[in-house]
């Protein structure tokens, strides 16, 4: 036994045997069979020891400090998974230490098991029913609007018919209420940002719709807008040929629902990888842009409905800034773990980056993601929600 481990395990005695060694450790000949144990039970123990670290690390430092963005990346489910591996293999190798293996790897998954995008309620959720005049709500980040998937930057001719026609189709399919729409967009070469004109065709396919728009975000609506503003959170860069698509990331529409007003909020808050990789300006921006967006929903006394594309996944510390006020409306999805990135990749769609918030006067009676068939790497979210008191 090593020291290490004869510190945390203690003095352990061993019985004489025939051959006069110890038990527990190799007699004449069993040198070959007794050290692959030996490198084993190491191992497992270190491996326990450097999760249950980083998971320490990841509370610690994630939302809170440019350079741990890389680490934020790793799927959420590792945050359950990693720990349920490791127990086997501590319970199945390594004997004298798996109680020690065992112990750090159960302290590492009550730490980090919150971070995992499980969501146990679903099994046990049971929304109200609807009421009549319950309002249906679609989000989605729209992937460049129509621009086609294939290329990087609008074609010379416009968006071909075919692919603006099948993405219209899809949003009118939603049969929405309220639309809350994100990267109404192009992009160039460079990951220049092209700004879209698409209202007259938007007021055609939804006629009697209102609409807003703001940045890159739109929002269209069957009941009147009474107010409608982009949020400012963080600065544009010098030179920026297009200064709200950097500062506006949240676009706010009061709407009248009945007899009262409901404020939604239609966000897209930045990435945090940037062109060129991670950067501290990108997880600044990121930061300034939620507390803008938390800043002016602490502020506003009405009912609200947040939604969109947050750019951060279950485990990642910068969703502590929204507001306690809003609830996550996880609980009455249908999935265990839902995941709304990447659509393009399945096996790889490990990651729920786009979410929906409610303040308690909102009841929340359906939520499911809508899989975008090819047009979008993201699912959409389609809530059915009314005004409770």
């Amino acid at each position: 036994m090593t020291a290490p481990l004869r510190a945390l395990l203690g003095p352990v005695r061993r019985a004489r045997r025939a051959d006069g060694t110890r038990a527990g450790m190799p007699g004449r000949g069993d040198v070959s069979r007794a050290s692959p144990v030996r490198r084993r039970v190491p191992l497992v123990l270190c491996a326990a020891i450097a999760w249950l670290a980083f998971v320490v690390l990841h509370r610690a430092l994630s939302g809170r400090v440019w350079w741990w963005q890389g680490p934020e990346l790793v799927p959420p489910l590792a945050f359950a998974a990693v720990p349920v591996v490791l127990l086997a293999a501590a319970l199945a190798v390594a004997r004298r230490a798996r109680r020690v293996a065992a112990v750090v790897t159960l302290a590492s998954a009550a730490l980090g098991g919150g971070l995992s995008g499980l969501d146990l309620a679903a099994p046990w959720h049971h929304a109200a029913p609807a009421p009549p005049g319950a309002i249906k709500v679609f989000s989605w980040n729209t992937w460049y609007w129509d621009q086609p998937v294939s290329a990087m930057m609008p074609p010379p001719t416009g968006t071909p018919a075919r692919d603006a026609d099948a993405f219209y189709r899809h949003l009118r399919a939603q049969d929405a209420d309220v639309l809350l729409l994100q990267e109404y967009v192009y992009f160039g070469p460079d990951s220049r940002p092209i700004k879209v004109d698409d209202l007259d065709r938007l007021r055609r396919e939804f006629p009697g719709y209102h609409i807003a728009a703001a940045s890159e975000m739109v929002t269209l609506s069957r009941f009147p807008i009474l107010l409608e503003r982009g949020i400012e959170g963080a600065p544009a860069p010098a030179g920026s040929g297009w200064p709200d698509f950097h500062a506006v990331k949240t676009l706010r529409t009061d709407l009248r629902v009945g007899s009262g007003t409901v404020s939604f909020y239609n966000s897209h808050i930045n990435s945090p990888v940037a062109q060129g990789g991670l950067s501290r300006d990108q997880h600044e921006a990121r930061d300034a842009n939620l507390r803008a967006l938390a800043a002016d929903i602490r502020a506003n006394p009405l009912p609200a409905f947040l939604a969109g594309d947050f750019n951060a996944s279950p485990a990642m510390g910068i969703l502590r800034l929204v507001p306690q006020r809003m609830v996550d409306a996880s609980p009455a999805l249908r999935s265990l773990y839902p995941a709304t990135w990447d659509e393009r990749r399945p096996l790889l769609s490990l990651w729920r980056i786009d979410w929906a918030y409610t303040t308690p006067e909102l009841a929340v009676h359906e939520y499911r993601l809508v899989r975008s068939n090819g047009l979008s790497d993201h699912s959409g979210q389609r809530l059915v929600v009314s005004l409770s008191r």
